[in-house]
């Protein structure tokens, strides 16, 4: 038989000594760690489903507003409506605005957004801000997160089943788990080898679908922006491209992409005459509408049920949201004009006015009632949406939510 090891006084102390240094590097990983820097509220209970309201309030008053800073449109996820600010992204009863759930972490954010019934929150770090973390928006737990290279600046917008992030040099588009489906533009380094880690060209402008993603670039050397047409691909940094020159049209006159619907981009065009035109997947221009006037800084759209609007500054363009095809505008009435783009509460038009709501007939454009209502001077657009009974309006940095 063997006989059995003993162990010594200096193999013991040796041991004592790696065991304490494992506890050391761990406490250390431990207080630098996104763990600790983050702290995570559940829902006592889940969110109930909201019910469609069945009439439009004959009458509104505000139910309760609260610091929303982070995100560009009201954001009503899985019955929750989800505010971010400074460092914390909470989830909020329609009716009341108490706080259902909230994450907070010890940096500033960069964004909210949403995709399916995930809330989610962007955060930098020294890549840009790539640091993304989503949170079941019914429960408040912790869903999918991911970290990417990104601009310091980014912008973001969803469709309900995917986001978009997008900067000046580049841009991302990521699905409902988080996953990235498709990238464009900078990289912190090549991915692949012979694959240029500086940007070409600067994003003056950016939106997309589930689909597809449309960018407007300034390239170095040329006088005139392009039109990028990006789909997704089997490799998610190689996407199918098509760069379609917009002749004439100059980096600083206000070109812009409207929105995205499928692979159909509406871009607003300057000159000759301001309008909008409407690019097919291949790059062809299939239709154009005039628009009134050149629109201002914050022109903003809105997706309102199977209907696109867009506040230009002045008017509300309306669009069906099958290739972007034109409806009508609603233009000032008298004392009200637009002061937002549109939402649609039970079959109903809404246009948030100078005095308060003008309803319309969805399908014509028909006028229907206007419904009163005070608001203190606001910069910028009023953005409109619907929770339930509730009407909620995105007021510059504060969401306000109004009810009968």
């Amino acid at each position: 038989m063997v006989k059995p090891e003993r162990r010594t006084r200096a193999d013991m102390v040796a041991a004592a000594a790696i065991a304490v240094a494992v506890a050391v590097v761990a406490a250390v990983i431990w207080w630098t760690s996104d763990a600790r820097a983050t702290e995570s509220r559940r829902a006592a209970s889940p969110v109930p489903t909201l019910e469609p309201a069945a009439a439009v309030p004959g009458a509104l008053k505000q139910l309760w507003s609260a610091p929303d800073s982070e995100a560009s449109e009201p954001l009503v996820v899985s019955g929750a409506v989800v505010t971010g600010d400074g460092r914390e992204m909470q989830g909020r009863d329609p009716v009341t605005g108490r706080s259902l759930w909230s994450y907070t972490r010890d940096l500033d954010l960069c964004g909210v957004t949403w995709v399916y019934n995930y809330a989610v929150a962007v955060y930098p770090d020294a890549r840009g801000c790539g640091q993304v973390s989503s949170v079941d928006a019914r429960t408040g737990t912790r869903g999918p997160s991911r970290t990417s290279y990104a601009d310091r600046h980014v912008t973001l917008s969803g469709d309900g089943t995917t986001v978009l992030s997008a900067g000046d040099t580049r841009l991302e588009m990521w699905r409902s788990d988080l996953v990235r489906m498709l990238s464009y533009g900078a990289l912190d380094a090549p991915l692949n080898p012979g694959k240029s880690a500086s940007p070409l060209c600067r994003f003056v402008s950016a939106a997309a679908s589930s689909a597809a993603v449309s960018v407007l670039e300034a390239c170095p050397g040329k006088a005139d922006l392009r039109l990028t047409l990006l789909r997704p691909a089997k490799e998610e940094d190689t996407p199918d491209v098509k760069y379609v020159p917009q002749k004439g049209l100059r980096d600083g006159t206000g070109a812009r992409i409207v929105g995205v619907s499928d692979t159909t981009t509406a871009v607003y065009v300057p000159t000759p005459k301001p309008r909008v035109d409407i690019v097919d997947e291949t790059g062809a221009t299939i239709d154009s509408t005039v628009v009134t006037g050149p629109p201002s800084a914050d022109a903003t759209m809105s997706r309102a049920g199977d209907l696109i609007t867009w506040w230009t500054g002045e008017d509300v363009m309306v669009f069906s949201a099958n290739n972007f095809q034109y409806k009508y505008t609603v233009a000032a009435s008298g004392p009200n004009a637009p002061v937002g783009p549109a939402t649609v509460m039970a079959g109903r038009l809404m246009v948030p006015v100078t005095g308060g709501y003008d309803l319309f007939d969805p399908n014509t454009g028909a006028p229907d009632r206007h419904i009163p209502l005070e608001r203190p001077p606001v910069r910028g657009p009023v953005v409109p949406a619907v929770a339930g009974s509730a009407v909620l309006e995105k007021r510059g940095d504060e969401l306000v939510a109004l009810g009968g």
